[in-house]
């Protein structure tokens, strides 16, 4: 089994479903996993979890996202994207990109969102989308969301290509649509690239066709290991006579530690890494760096989130 990080680039029409169960063909093993869905019309960025990368995946969901979009107006559809059916449509007139980027800025910061209709969303235990396509009326539902920045690329009214940093569970074709709302004329989601899941970026991503070729010649390049799972995380090296202490679950005490390039505050999330940096458990340490240096061998600095076992030293 390969244990490790994915990044593609997934194509246009496919669900991302279809591209977890590509990956398990090409790699021949059924435990592989992602980090949050793109719509078939999306395009981008996929951060795709192989072997004991999966254990990984309620941290990555909850990354930060970026995209790439091009939003229209003067239509609203049914899904809030190019694949609806036409709800609305309306002259829009010409709008200043100063209005715009004004509209913009209203959906900046923490916002409740309206969740669209055609979601995977669950309404009184049912799939939205699922009671969409059965006929029936649903009420709006909204969610918590973040929107960091709305950035314009292009300004080719009606058609507008932004660039937007959010959390993690934003919808863009929502954000499209509301703003056609705001606008007063509807508006819907064009296109969709996603360019960003936390440190990772599109330009780090395989496409699959090059991918099953790699692999196919007996070649796992593309692959990252799980020592890289968050870039942006540090990491401690334990003395290798104390790795089975670690996976036994037992008080993580300053005596395990080898060495780290962990510099910063108390409650900091980071891997704590075997022989050949293989990832042994994730945990949070509890004292600031600059602590470390007045605590004892047998003092606990760390709490474990998660036993990983990437090198399977445990049996």
């Amino acid at each position: 089994m390969i244990d490790g990080i994915l990044l593609l680039d997934k194509p246009i029409g496919i669900t991302s479903h279809d591209l977890v169960d590509r990956v398990r063909r090409v790699f021949k093993q059924k435990r592989v996993g992602h980090t949050g869905i793109l719509d078939p019309l999306a395009t981008g960025l996929m951060v795709m979890l192989l072997g004991k990368g999966t254990l990984f995946s309620q941290h990555l969901t909850g990354s930060n996202k970026r995209y790439s979009a091009i939003l229209s107006f003067g239509k609203a559809t049914d899904t809030f994207d190019s694949e609806g059916i036409i709800t609305r449509e309306q002259d829009p007139g010409n709008l200043s990109k100063d209005r715009f980027k004004a509209a913009c800025d209203n959906f900046i910061g923490d916002i409740d969102q309206l969740v669209p209709a055609y979601s995977a969303v669950k309404l009184n235990g049912k799939r939205m989308y699922k009671a969409a396509r059965d006929g029936e009326i649903l009420p709006e539902k909204y969610k918590k969301v973040s929107i960091y920045s709305i950035r314009i690329i292009s300004y080719d009214w009606p058609d507008v290509s932004i660039d937007i940093q959010c959390g993690p569970g934003t919808y863009v074709r929502s954000l499209a649509h509301e703003l056609g709302q705001k606008l007063g004329c509807g508006g819907y989601l064009k296109k969709l690239v996603r360019t960003g899941i936390g440190d990772f970026k599109l330009n780090q991503a395989i496409d699959f066709d090059k991918l099953e070729a790699e692999v196919g010649a007996g070649e796992f390049n593309s692959v990252k290991p799980l020592a890289d799972a968050f870039p942006d995380k540090p990491t401690v090296v334990i003395r290798s006579e104390y790795c089975k202490s670690i996976l036994e679950g037992k008080p993580f005490i300053k005596r395990y530690l080898e060495q780290t390039n962990y510099r910063g505050p108390g409650g900091c999330l980071c891997l704590l890494l075997g022989p050949e940096k293989k990832v042994l458990a994730m945990a949070t340490l509890n004292y600031s760096w600059g602590s470390f240096s007045r605590l004892e061998s047998r003092d606990i600095i760390g709490k474990y989130v998660r036993i990983i076992d990437e090198g399977h030293l445990r049996n």
